[in-house]
């Protein structure tokens, strides 16, 4: 499971890289409110955040509220992502 947040493109990846640093400055300050450890990927124009426990998604969803609205459309609007398993 992961949560996915969507980067913009154009610019050269500039906006994207803009968008992805205020983006780890919010994680960072609500990983440091709620001494949660997480781990990010980026793939492409998408960045994945992981947890080690599962009900730390849940605890997310809850509690993510990031103080930079200048970019509010690219730090609310994520999806929570499980990918189907293989019976």
């Amino acid at each position: 499971m992961y949560i996915e947040f969507s980067l913009p493109t154009g610019a050269a990846g500039m906006a994207a890289q803009w968008v992805n640093s205020i983006l780890n400055q919010e994680l960072h300050a609500w990983s440091d409110r709620f001494q949660i450890p997480y781990n990010t990927k980026l793939v492409k124009y998408t960045k994945r955040i992981t947890f080690d426990d599962e009900k730390n998604y849940a605890f997310f969803a809850l509690t993510w509220n990031p103080q930079n609205t200048e970019f509010a459309t690219y730090l609310l609007e994520y999806r929570l992502i499980e990918p189907m398993r293989r019976v």
